[in-house]
């Protein structure tokens, strides 16, 4: 720690720095990809160093991250054009690897028009399996996936008795209880061109009233006149066999997943689909039977995977009622309220039971929700020495690092003690909540080593080293713009009537 906080040479770090970023570019000349990348990582590196020695201000922070970026745009853009040169060979397993590229059986996923047929009232469940979900797009998700499949069901006119929507960081699910086995039958009028333009002098028909009936499916004899909005019109009464429930949500299902949308999504294999995080699976059952689809390269089935932590066991399921039955022997809370609630339920306990309470905060209660399919809580201790320091500078550490809950004493003060939750059972808690007091412990000692050390100095002592700071390149240091901006207070002041004092 000592050398990167005090002894590091800024100077020559700096210089290092201009060194490794040249070889990048050399390297990158003579087509040689990894060390030039192996460059970036140094630069990486170099550019830690010195912002642990407090040597990068903003302005020049954004520069030095332009700079390794474009050295890592240019070394993707050699690599991606020697691997085009080459017929991108690890897309060919027989040519990376020496073997032949295996068949895939797909024994969940039927072809379209092999979609079961339902003949009576059956419930729908689909589940969208990804890698864990950042906090905030679990709530983004939810949200849209509601909307969206009331929409969805409307929009076929599949009767059902209510759609639910449950969301978990690793899995989007929608179900409808008792979905109609098909659409209902209809008849709409459609309107055509003007009466006038429909039909000539003579009473026949015109192009425009055969072309309107032929794009309709029927011939001109079946168009009628009809007063309409203050004028006459043909029209044409068409006739809607409804289709099977399971052949319409093949088609609308791959729709519904690619709508919802994230402030950021990535990519992860070869069919360029976005999300927030990598897909790994699709349950989609109508009753017992697998509504086949495929979509970023995954096709739909009837399993679902367990919890994280235990390895994610598949589980074959069979229908609604079997899936939440799954998910319930395995522990997993998928209504985002309820599992609000056993996370609150459980913290409460921990901090009553050594007489204390937590320091409550919803949006922390919101984002440890959607960070835990399966909530466990844990109490762990920290040595009381660190509460000589200042009570903000714990409980941030506690919060935003670690989202623990702190916990205070019936008169406001903190007590020695932190709250995290788990995802999973209690199995090891005692490994689980040594290895959390552990990494707190050198959390608070980080902060106490900085705090100590800055109250060994005057706020105006660390003037100073405000030299060592860039502000900007052309601009010179932080202590030459805080020299600027002082050498305005004076002429400032007499502008707006205020004297030095």
């Amino acid at each position: 720690c000592k050398y990167y906080f005090e002894v590091a040479d800024v100077e020559g770090l700096k210089q290092t720095y201009n060194v490794y970023e040249s070889e990048s570019r050399r390297a990158l000349e003579a087509g040689l990809v990894i060390p030039a990348y192996d460059y970036v990582l140094k630069c990486s590196h170099l550019f830690n160093v010195l912002d642990a020695r407090g040597a990068i201000g903003v302005t020049e922070r954004a520069s030095y991250f332009r700079r390794m970026r474009d050295m890592t745009r240019r070394v993707a853009k050699v690599y991606a054009e020697q691997r085009e040169q080459m017929a991108y060979p690890l897309q060919r397993l027989d040519a990376a690897w020496g073997v032949t590229a295996p068949v895939v059986a797909s024994i969940q996923v039927r072809a379209t028009h092999e979609s079961p047929l339902q003949e009576t009232l059956s419930d729908f469940l689909f589940e969208i399996g990804v890698e864990e979900l950042p906090a905030d797009d679990v709530n983004a998700a939810e949200a849209q996936l509601r909307a969206a499949a009331e929409k969805l069901f409307a929009d076929l006119r599949l009767n059902h008795d209510g759609i639910t929507v449950y969301a978990t960081p690793r899995r989007l699910v929608v179900t409808a209880k008792d979905v109609a086995p098909r659409q209902p039958d209809r008849e709409q009028v459609l309107r055509g061109p003007s009466a006038d333009k429909a039909y000539d002098a003579e009473g026949k028909p015109t192009k425009a009233a055969e072309g309107f009936a032929r794009s309709k499916g029927l011939s001109a004899d079946a168009l009628r006149v009809e007063d309409m909005e203050g004028g006459r019109y043909v029209v044409a009464t068409v006739h809607e066999t409804g289709r099977q429930a399971a052949d319409v949500l093949v088609e609308a299902l791959p729709g519904l997943v690619a709508g919802i949308r994230f402030g950021k999504s990535m990519r992860w294999n070869a069919s360029g689909f976005g999300f927030s995080r990598p897909i790994r699976w699709f349950l989609a059952l109508l009753g017992d039977s697998v509504i086949p689809f495929s979509l970023a390269g995954i096709d739909s089935g009837s399993i679902t995977r367990g919890l994280r932590p235990y390895g994610s066991p598949d589980h074959i399921i069979e229908g609604s009622a079997a899936y939440f039955e799954a998910l319930e022997k395995q522990g997993i809370i998928l209504d985002r309220d309820q599992r609000r609630a056993e996370v609150e339920r459980q913290v409460n306990e921990l901090a009553q039971a050594v007489g204390g309470r937590i320091l409550y905060d919803p949006a922390l209660v919101d984002e440890v929700t959607n960070l835990i399919e399966r909530p466990t809580a844990l109490r762990g201790r920290f040595e009381e020495e660190y509460l000589r320091l200042p009570r903000e500078v714990l409980v941030t550490v506690m919060k935003k690092h670690q989202r623990y809950f702190a916990v205070e004493d019936m008169d406001g003060k903190l007590m020695p003690f932190f709250i995290a939750v788990r995802n999973g059972d209690a199995e090891h808690l005692d490994l689980v909540i040594h290895g959390n007091e552990q990494v707190l412990k050198a959390r608070f000692s980080d902060a106490n080593y900085f705090f100590g050390q800055d109250r060994q100095k005057r706020l105006e002592d660390f003037l100073p080293r405000l030299g060592t700071l860039t502000f900007q390149e052309k601009l010179g240091s932080m202590l030459d713009k805080n020299e600027r901006v002082a050498r305005l207070v004076e002429p400032l002041g007499k502008l707006l009537g205020m004297d030095a004092t």
